[in-house]
């Protein structure tokens, strides 16, 4: 089963995460699709802005927990390192293309989901929406572009609270911090992303694609290196983590995490 959908209709192209029963995951095969995806509609001109959303209930709950324990299990922390520069690939994609994104959120959107969202241009999101960042939480570093992004849009400070007090930021209060270019009613998340996007691609286009290039080079020109280079480290280095191992098992057998600092 393909872990993702495509189609294109009318200039906008639909990318929808296809795993509800699970909540849409991020793995390696779904990354692979994103960026495939996604490199299609940087390079085609039949596709005029893209639309990035969930099937089901949620957006996309981040990582696979169930994964992670394997990999821990077997100590093949260099699956682990894969599977974040996977992430950082589609994030960067996203945040970098010319095309503008919409990302249409509904449910979860947690942790490297979260980020997804983040990345894109514009978030349309509905009152069911969850944001949360829960790297610190189940000690892993935060990663899939976390700090980075948060800190463009709530400020440092902001952040890092965030990623460190691990809170559920729900419909009113993301629209507060300014996360959301638009809240809309429950279930209407991606009927109005398209809308949105319709609407950019039916407008002066050229002059929108450069207004984003600007802002890239004004807020994201190190975003690749910090990606690969500052977060690959510190994100790498927390993989391997007593407090990594103890989370990853704790959730998974439902009880609470005993921190050792180490």
């Amino acid at each position: 089963m393909n872990k993702t959908t495509f189609e294109v209709k009318n200039g906008i192209a639909v990318i929808l995460l296809n795993d509800p029963d699970h909540l849409n995951p991020l793995d390696q095969a779904t990354d692979i699709e994103l960026l495939k995806h996604l490199t299609y509609c940087e390079q085609s001109p039949e596709v005029k802005a893209v639309v990035l959303g969930g099937a089901g209930n949620s957006f996309s709950a981040g990582g696979d927990m169930r994964f992670f324990k394997k990999q821990l299990d077997e100590k093949n922390y260099a699956r682990l390192d894969e599977l974040a520069k996977h992430v950082n690939r589609v994030i960067l994609k996203i945040r970098t293309m010319k095309k503008l994104v919409v990302a249409a959120v509904q449910g979860y959107a947690v942790g490297g989901g979260a980020n997804l969202a983040l990345a894109s241009d514009f978030i349309v999101a509905d009152y069911s929406c969850k944001f949360s960042e829960p790297f610190t939480k189940i000690g892993l570093a935060p990663d899939a572009g976390a700090m980075y992004l948060l800190t463009r849009a709530v400020g440092a400070k902001k952040a890092l609270q965030i990623c460190i007090e691990c809170p559920v930021i729900r419909a009113d209060e993301a629209n507060k911090l300014g996360l959301l270019t638009q809240l809309v009613p429950g279930g209407q998340a991606l009927s109005a992303a398209v809308a949105f996007a319709e609407k950019l691609a039916n407008g002066p286009l050229l002059a929108y694609e450069m207004a984003k290039e600007q802002t890239n080079r004004i807020s994201y020109a190190d975003f690749e290196d910090y990606l690969f280079s500052t977060e690959t480290g510190t994100v790498g280095r927390t993989f391997r983590s007593a407090d990594y191992r103890e989370a990853v098992i704790a959730f998974l057998e439902k009880r609470k995490v005993r921190y050792s600092g180490r």
